[in-house]
């Protein structure tokens, strides 16, 4: 059951991790426009202590912030979109596009911030989490599918 359903299991995670990124892009555009740059760094830096982060921010360092921002919320509709459209359908071209933008965003975000420790790993890791298993069930349906269609 699990593997003839593996391609939906896998899509329903992109789409969770698709909005998850949604609700973070949007919250740090929010707190930036309304907090300022540092709010935005000690969410984002809560692995470090407190002490250490700055208190403010110049206006370069705020604008990459905010393209930061951009950037995680457009990787967050990318992933629901190809995930509720083609994921679920078992696309070969969903698939890819997929397991490359959102293993390019979560690889870089664990090489750079988490693993690092600048942010706790209780605040870091719905992504991975969400990221992992949607490869590990994608595959599985893919692989299946391809099976069917040689058989």
């Amino acid at each position: 059951m699990i593997k003839n359903n593996a391609h939906k299991i896998g899509a329903v995670l992109y789409v969770l991790w698709g909005v998850l990124h949604i609700y973070f892009g949007v919250w740090m555009l929010y707190a930036l426009n309304t907090e300022g740059a540092a709010a935005v760094i000690a969410i984002v830096g809560s692995g470090v202590p407190a002490s250490t982060l700055p208190q403010s921010l110049d206006p370069v360092t705020a604008a990459t912030i905010g393209q930061h921002a951009w950037n995680i919320l457009w990787f967050g509709i990318f992933a629901t979109v190809v995930g509720g459209l083609l994921n679920w359908k078992n696309s070969v071209a969903g698939y890819w596009a997929n397991l490359v933008v959102v293993s390019a965003a979560d690889a870089g975000f664990a090489v750079a911030i988490m693993i690092p420790g600048y942010i706790a790993m209780a605040d870091g890791i719905e992504g991975p989490l969400l990221w992992i298993p949607a490869i590990i069930f994608s595959t599985i349906g893919i692989l299946k599918n391809r099976k069917t269609q040689t058989a």
